[in-house]
């Protein structure tokens, strides 16, 4: 099979390079409309319980003034220039995504440089912020898709790792401005960092004026960097009461191929049989013909230097066990059925397919470019995706298929009231037979 060279290419960067100090720097033409995309990421190690949470409240900062002007002054300077800014921060990177008009470009980047490189660290500015995170922070964490995420984040890597992953309101609370003064002059630094801009640029004028306004940039620690997640095995999975609950989550965990290993797009067609994309084994007999969850699906959650094979589902609580129940079949089928090339065929069309029409305008080529070169692979990734995927051959499919989706290396979680899983309950244990 061989996909249309119009649907397999993407576009290739016209420029990578690195600046002296460390800063990434890749341009890609691209003039749809007068726009320029504007992405930054600044990857860094988590290494303390819950201090995500002052990663993002530094990336809140980040965006209400700076040394040389406040926050009314940026928004003005930003909105004369018809750019927009937003700041965020996970477990692994900071992140400032935004756009300016084309011709703003050398501008904007000099705003997005004053805020980097010296933003304001009052405790006027400071004392809002860290008030909202608070609040915010500890709002989500009763959410129900939270405390799934988080008791799967248990699940997989313990107590201790996991909650290097997920915020502290308190440590948010009691932050001050010397604290993330502290932490920006630690963890905001050139080294590692990638900036990516998509759009309507000439790339050598677009690198003259990032090399002018990111260039004097320190470098910062080089080995402040994510490190990949440890391995982990597969076991029952874990109740979490939710009293009184309508409805249960399902989530599992196996863990998978990084993206830059050469085996990871047979195993990218074979979670999309699986359960993947609307045609997959686990959406026609969960969904269509059993009619027990509403949302459901699988695929690759990759960090950088590592990918988990998930598979999530939603359903009413009467039909938990009976969901576990199918997921459990259609995983253990997946080895003794393996994919045909029907099903192989329909897959890579839908993969190749969906990958151009999701990058297909500069704000999602940008976004997916960032992305893609935050978890370690190459700028042409996007490029080449498409024949790479299709020259997988279908025995290769068909060994993915055996290798990942047994039962058995599943581990995860089921977020339910007590009834819905009392048949699955192992005696005096909250594991699940599965």
């Amino acid at each position: 099979m061989t996909a249309p060279d119009n649907v397999a290419r993407l576009p290739l960067p016209d420029l990578d390079t690195t600046l002296p100090n460390g800063l990434r720097v890749v341009l890609c033409s691209a003039p749809v409309v007068p726009l320029v995309e504007v992405r930054l990421t600044v990857p860094y190690a988590a290494t303390g319980p819950g201090e995500v949470a002052l990663r993002q409240l530094l990336a809140g900062i980040l965006l209400q003034g700076t040394a040389h002007r406040d926050a009314d002054a940026f928004d003005n300077a930003l909105a004369t220039h018809g750019a927009t800014l937003v700041a965020g921060a996970d477990a692994r990177r900071f992140t400032l995504t935004g756009h300016t008009l084309a011709d703003s470009l050398p501008a904007v980047l000099a705003l997005l440089a004053e805020t980097v490189l010296g933003p304001r660290f009052t405790e006027d500015v400071v004392a809002p912020e860290r008030a909202r995170l608070a609040r915010r922070i500890e709002l989500a964490s009763h959410q129900p898709a939270a405390v799934a995420q988080r008791a799967l984040l248990r699940r997989r890597y313990g107590d201790e790792a996991a909650a290097r992953l997920e915020p502290a309101p308190e440590l948010a609370a009691a932050c001050t401005p010397e604290d993330l003064a502290e932490l920006h002059a630690r963890h905001l630094g050139a080294s590692g960092a990638v900036l990516v801009l998509v759009g309507d640029l000439r790339p050598g004028d677009a690198l003259a004026a990032v090399t002018d306004t990111f260039g004097a940039w320190r470098a910062g620690a080089a080995d402040d960097v994510p490190r990949p997640p440890s391995p982990f095995v597969g076991g029952p999975p874990l109740w979490v009461d939710r009293p009184g609950a309508v409805q249960s989550m399902i989530r599992l965990a196996t863990p998978a191929l990084p993206r830059t290993d050469p085996g990871y797009p047979a195993l990218h067609l074979a979670q999309l049989v699986f359960g993947g994309s609307f045609a997959s084994r686990l959406v026609a007999h969960l969904r269509e013909e059993k009619g027990y969850a509403y949302q459901l699906g699988s695929g690759m959650e990759s960090v950088p230097g590592a990918s988990t094979l998930m598979v999530e589902a939603d359903t009413a609580a009467e039909h938990t066990a009976a969901a576990l129940g199918v997921i459990r079949d259609e995983l253990a089928r997946m080895s003794t059925e393996p994919p045909s090339r029907e099903e192989v065929d329909a897959a890579r069309s839908y993969a190749i397919g969906s990958i151009a029409t999701a990058m297909s305008s500069p704000a999602s080529l940008a976004s997916g470019l960032s992305n893609l070169l935050h978890i370690g692979v190459g700028a042409d990734w996007l490029h080449g995706w498409g024949p790479l995927l299709d020259g997988v051959p279908y025995e290769a499919v068909a060994e993915a298929a055996r290798r990942f989706f047994r039962p058995g290396d599943f581990t995860g979680v089921v977020l339910a009231d007590e009834s819905a899983v009392a048949p699955l309950r192992r005696t005096g244990s909250a594991e699940l037979d599965f």
